[in-house]
């Protein structure tokens, strides 16, 4: 589910599409959801293209037209309402939002599981990335990651199903630090977390698909039935799949 304003949407699409067809994931794409309608943006268009070519059924309901003409106090849950309504189509285990900028209503986030990808390890920092980076950055921290946590009406802290960590120590965080230049350590910050998002979220659906992980009424569960209190660190896996940046 996304809102495919930027090209982050259709690259995350793309690789979980390509990592299907390739057999690295057991899994399919029932239906793509997206808050814009085409016409909207030219990038929510690009989106809507790359789904046509690959077959991916999408199902879309512009956000900003529906709160225009909604009549009433919270618009919020009624557009989910809508959403449910075209997502009830598919048989749907899990939603993974991705790029999806509108806050989810308590309905919909009770009707499904929804996965998240938070840049910062559990009960890290809140926010947007920016934000998340730039406490890290100034607060000296020994540490940090992502998580994918289940969607809940509490920002960025529904309960975990995955995680990476990588720790903020020797270099270049300490010369950064030492030089006060925190705008290039939250960069540096950033970068190191955004190479491992992709192997983070490729296995959190590889957990999924083989049942090793089970979202049982919103929580996550471990093969046995048990409850997972912290999620799964998967640092190890992650680390050997990182994605390299470009050399060019």
């Amino acid at each position: 589910m996304s809102t495919a304003r930027g090209q982050g949407s259709l690259s995350l699409l793309s690789f979980i599409s390509n990592s299907i067809r390739e057999g690295a994931l057991d899994a399919c794409i029932p239906v793509v959801v997206c808050n814009r309608e085409p016409g909207e943006s030219a990038q929510t268009d690009l989106f809507f293209e790359y789904c046509r070519e690959q077959g991916l059924p999408v199902e879309w309901e512009s956000s900003r037209r529906f709160r225009q003409s909604f009549c009433g106090q919270d618009w919020r849950t009624s557009f989910d309402q809508r959403l449910a309504r075209r997502i009830d189509r598919y048989k749907v285990d899990v939603i993974l939002l991705a790029g999806y900028m509108l806050i989810v209503s308590e309905f919909l986030c009770k009707r499904y599981p929804l996965l998240n990808l938070h840049p910062a390890l559990p009960n890290g920092p809140k926010g947007t990335w920016p934000e998340v980076m730039d406490e890290l950055a100034q607060t000296g921290a020994t540490e940090t990651g992502a998580m994918i946590h289940v969607v809940t009406p509490e920002l960025d802290r529904g309960p975990v199903v995955s995680y990476f960590s990588f720790p903020l120590l020797g270099e270049p965080y300490a010369s950064l630090r030492a030089a006060g230049d925190m705008e290039r350590l939250a960069r540096e910050i950033r970068e190191r977390e955004m190479q491992r998002e992709y192997p983070l979220i490729l296995t959190t659906l590889q957990a999924l698909a083989s049942g090793k992980v089970r979202i049982i009424n919103r929580i996550p569960h471990d093969d046995t039935g048990r409850p997972i209190e912290h999620g799964i660190d998967l640092s190890a896996e992650v680390d050997r799949l990182i994605i390299a940046p470009d050399s060019d």
